[in-house]
């Protein structure tokens, strides 16, 4: 699985610990892997199926710079845009996506490519609840969609 595109329904993430947190990623019938996030929320590492094993880094300690490394070498990288500084550009695989908040007093995240349709939503559990659901509306790598909410997740604690 990894770069591999699959499309689920509904992904559940279950977050559990204080300062450095695990999120295990799982569908009705199967487990995708663990991201642990240290304190600071800005470098974590996923293991997934197949050997998979990816890192994620803020790169630069003024900006909100990020990238996802596999093996070593960059896979996506990410970015804000705009006067608020609210929507993220994504490159992953040559192809831009934009994630971008849900509706209005939501608490949700959309991610978009670069045709503005929509692939993923991330929705939280609840107000007092830690984790999320992951609607899948389109094919989406894994890779993508580990690297998407990790900048949901430093989008929600600015």
């Amino acid at each position: 699985m990894n770069n591999e595109y699959f499309t689920a329904d509904l992904i559940a993430v279950i977050e559990t610990g204080i300062f450095k947190t695990e999120h295990l990623f799982g569908t009705q019938s199967d487990t995708l892997g663990v991201l642990t996030l240290n304190a600071g929320k800005t470098e974590g590492m996923f293991t997934g199926q197949e050997d998979l094993s990816l890192i994620f880094d803020k790169i630069s300690f003024w900006k909100s710079h990020y990238e996802l490394k596999q093996e070593g070498a960059v896979i996506a990288s990410a970015a804000p845009r705009g006067g608020l500084r609210r929507v993220l550009i994504i490159i992953f695989e040559d192809e831009l996506f934009a994630l971008l908040p849900g509706k209005e007093m939501s608490r949700s995240w959309i991610l978009k490519n670069s045709q503005d349709q929509i692939i993923c939503e991330f929705k939280p559990i609840g107000t007092f609840k830690r984790g999320a659901m992951l609607k899948i509306f389109n094919q989406i790598s894994i890779s993508l969609l580990v690297f998407s909410y990790c900048l949901v997740i430093i989008k929600r604690q600015q």
